[in-house]
């Protein structure tokens, strides 16, 4: 039986194609020769299981067999080692452990660099990730869509008075503890909870405050995690259990930063964007491992 990929003939070195077959989960017997994809190709070269007919080393397979890049390929191969059925599908690998199970949810590749779009993102719900770096370093992500809701009842601020004297705007200490930051015997405002009190929306970020009140969060600055907002679910009295940012079109980079950050400080992250007109919310969580 002859082994083929791209046109180009393959010889087997020291097993047979049950063995790989069993082994590897690849390839396919058509009629009376056996075909690899580029990436089953490169992966069992260099495990030293085939050899091209004239074997002009990495140089020939990159070249002529090699149909992607290789950071999508080294994803390929992290799946393999584990000993997966991989099914690739673009930047997307679908992966089972048996045979006969179905293929799971899609792992799909992002480079640091990629750039990403919050409806695109979303379209990509429910998602493992993986990442490669230069260095070849893998990080695994796992990312959903949730509906969140506090348990603040966030009645009547729009009836609070705000106070304006020259460029700051302030109201009195009379109103919610959690709502702008304590003056002497006033409260402070910042421009997102100015513009929610006298019913003015200039940006997204105006529009991501007040969505989040009307969820019954408690909303706090999130300038010091690099964020928009942190929320509090019930009271301040807890910690904040989730950042939340929103992104428009990012670099993945960004995103993979913002997920290390909040687990640093020991919360969750939620990133916000459009989707259909309407704002939406994807949680991200890192991996140790798939």
């Amino acid at each position: 039986m002859d082994i083929f990929c791209n046109n180009y003939k393959f010889n087997l070195k020291n097993t047979t194609i049950s063995q790989i077959v069993n082994k590897y989960h690849v390839g396919k017997k058509i009629g009376d020769d056996f075909f690899l994809t580029p990436f089953e190709t490169l992966y069992l070269y260099l495990k030293g299981k085939i050899f091209p007919e004239q074997d002009d080393g990495l140089a020939f397979l990159f070249s002529d067999i090699l149909d992607d890049d290789i950071y999508t390929y080294l994803a390929y191969e992290i799946l393999k080692n584990r000993g997966y059925y991989v099914n690739k599908a673009g930047n997307k690998f679908y992966y089972k452990k048996i045979k006969n199970e179905k293929y799971g949810p899609p792992i799909i590749l992002k480079r640091e660099t990629d750039k990403i779009s919050f409806q695109d993102l979303y379209n990509e719900m429910p998602a493992i990730f993986i990442t490669l770096d230069e260095e070849k370093s893998v990080t695994f992500y796992s990312g959903q869509i949730i509906d969140p809701h506090g348990t603040n009842i966030n009645e009547n601020l729009e009836n609070i008075n705000v106070n304006k004297a020259g460029n700051i705007h302030y109201i009195d200490s009379s109103v919610p503890t959690w709502l702008g930051e304590p003056f002497h015997n006033i409260r402070l405002l910042n421009e997102f909870e100015t513009n929610f009190l006298i019913n003015s929306v200039k940006s997204d970020g105006d529009i991501l405050y007040q969505d989040l009140l009307h969820r019954n969060f408690i909303v706090k600055s999130g300038f010091k995690y690099g964020e928009h907002f942190r929320i509090y679910t019930k009271s301040m009295e807890e910690h904040a259990e989730y950042l939340v940012t929103f992104i428009g079109d990012e670099e993945w980079y960004k995103i993979s930063r913002a997920i290390r950050l909040s687990i640093s400080v020991r919360k969750k992250i939620l990133f916000s964007g459009y989707y259909e007109g309407k704002l939406k919310y994807i949680e991200i969580n890192r991996l140790k491992d798939i």
